[in-house]
């Protein structure tokens, strides 16, 4: 099974895909000034949740993603929510696209920045499809208590890499950990649900193992000490 296959399963029920509530998620979009029209560029839309808000406000969404059934799931959401003139979701790596240069008002990356290399190489990919005066938001991972390592860099070191690309940071959301918690748990559940319903499959033992030991991770060493944040801003 792949990890594709598997967080197809794990993240099954999940709207908001991240370690984040939709009320705040709402907040980054107030942030972005969604208006009418705006061109927006979200990449790893994952279930499409994200893009449906924003279409719903006005904006035309281009939602790129690398999972098949999340993209199905994305496309039947924009469909139920008669949003299929505004929303257009693409299957295949977010690398293999090529965005029109200046051709977005708007570049969202909410928890997906490895589908382009990275936190660095996202925010150029980005900013380089933003116009003028163009509004950003990513989301990753940073340290709680502000140490910065190459693997786990600190909320500041997120802001100052950011800010080598020509832009200002003008906003912060971030998660709490009744977020993590719901999000994990979240996962658990569906991995736990899934085995019950598939007792014959044979990748049923993989799928609970990799649970078991994503939660006692999470429980032992994560809880507490990582951060998830989504910074938002504008091309200078």
């Amino acid at each position: 099974m792949s990890d594709s296959d598997y967080f197809s399963i794990v993240e099954s029920t999940h709207d908001v895909q991240n370690p984040i509530s939709p009320a705040k998620l709402r907040e980054v979009a107030e942030h972005l000034e969604i208006g009418a029209g705006d061109r927006v560029l979200d990449i790893g839309a994952g279930r499409g949740w994200w893009a449906a808000e924003l279409a719903a406000m006005g904006a035309d969404v281009v939602g790129l993603e690398s999972n098949e059934e999340f993209v199905r799931a994305a496309r039947e959401r924009a469909a139920s929510s008669g949003l299929t003139d505004r929303v257009r979701h693409v299957h295949g790596p977010a690398l293999e696209f090529e965005p029109e240069p200046g051709g977005y008002a708007v570049a969202t990356c909410l928890g997906a920045s490895f589908a382009l290399g990275g936190f660095r190489a996202s925010m150029e990919w980005m900013v380089a499809a933003l116009l003028e005066h163009g509004r950003f938001a990513i989301g990753d991972v940073h340290s709680v208590d502000g140490s910065s390592t190459e693997e786990l860099p600190s909320l500041i070191e997120l802001v100052h890499v950011a800010e080598e690309f020509d832009v200002e940071v003008t906003g912060l959301v971030s998660a709490s950990l009744d977020d993590w918690d719901r999000y994990e748990s979240g996962q658990w559940k569906n991995a736990h649900t899934w085995a019950k319903c598939n007792p014959e499959h044979p990748d049923r033992d993989r799928v609970l193992g990799d649970s078991r030991r994503f939660r006692n991770d999470y429980l032992t060493r994560e809880r507490g000490s990582l951060g998830w944040s989504v910074l938002v801003g504008e091309r200078r």
